[in-house]
């Protein structure tokens, strides 16, 4: 599509009917991957052992800080990805070292905004308003949540993933990616990207503020990781299905 000849606003609904579609046909991954994040969540309440094991990635976070955060990411949304598609034939990246450099700087630097911005929510929410940075009654995880997906990710988080990954598809080229960018960049590159943000990640981002803050981000990384494995597989079963795909 020529973005600068998308000119009538009327074209909104395109964006959002490709973003309805995207979320209906992720809708039982979703449901699986928000399955997985409540049963840990329930497993860190209710398991003193994997509690445990928790407060040590919490010790270590606070002790690395943005190191931790870096690495954690970098291995989590960025490495661990790379390796299951390197393994599975069909969906090698074209450019394989590019992509994997690529997905470790990004996701690294991506999520120490991320950290930042649920520090800053615990300190608003729990430590101004409750008196706790850990406070996790269901009025602030529903504040947190709606700061999260309606500022938050349109505003930061979603155009930055998709530029980011913009410029990746058109072989890092920056004057490639700055004339995909002309004309309404934003509701066509975006848009789509923001309904399944909202309809499957909402629940997870939910049930990661019911954690203490300094285990959210770990959280949040897991929950990546497992997304992007459960893609790459789908993704997978559908070239096997459609080998001219």
């Amino acid at each position: 599509m020529n973005l600068s000849q998308t000119q009538n606003p009327k074209t909104l609904l395109p964006a959002l009917r490709i973003g309805c579609a995207a979320a209906r046909a992720n809708l039982v991954p979703g449901l699986i991957l928000q399955a997985a994040a409540a049963f840990l969540l329930l497993s860190y309440y209710n398991s003193p052992t994997l509690r445990d094991t928790l407060h040590g990635v919490e010790n270590l976070k606070m002790r690395w800080g943005p190191l931790y955060t870096f690495l954690s990411a970098a291995t989590f949304c960025g490495l661990l990805p790379w390796l299951f598609r390197i393994a599975l034939p069909g969906l090698c990246p074209r450019r394989p070292w590019a992509e994997l450099l690529f997905g470790l700087l990004y996701w690294g630097a991506i999520c120490q905004v991320t950290d930042q911005f649920y520090q800053f929510q615990a300190w608003l929410w729990g430590e101004l308003v409750c008196g706790s940075r850990d406070a996790n009654h269901p009025w602030v995880i529903a504040v947190k949540t709606a700061c999260d997906m309606l500022l938050f990710t349109p505003a930061i988080a979603a155009p930055c993933n998709a530029i980011s990954h913009l410029w990746k598809d058109r072989d890092f080229s920056f004057s490639k990616t700055r004339q995909a960018l002309r004309g309404h960049w934003y509701r066509d590159i975006v848009m789509p990207s923001l309904v399944p943000n909202w309809v499957i990640w909402t629940p997870g981002i939910a049930l990661t503020y019911a954690l203490p803050q300094p285990l959210q981000l770990p959280m949040a990384n897991l929950i990546g990781c497992f997304w992007a494995l459960l893609c790459i597989t789908i993704a997978s079963k559908t070239q096997t299905r459609n080998p001219a795909v």
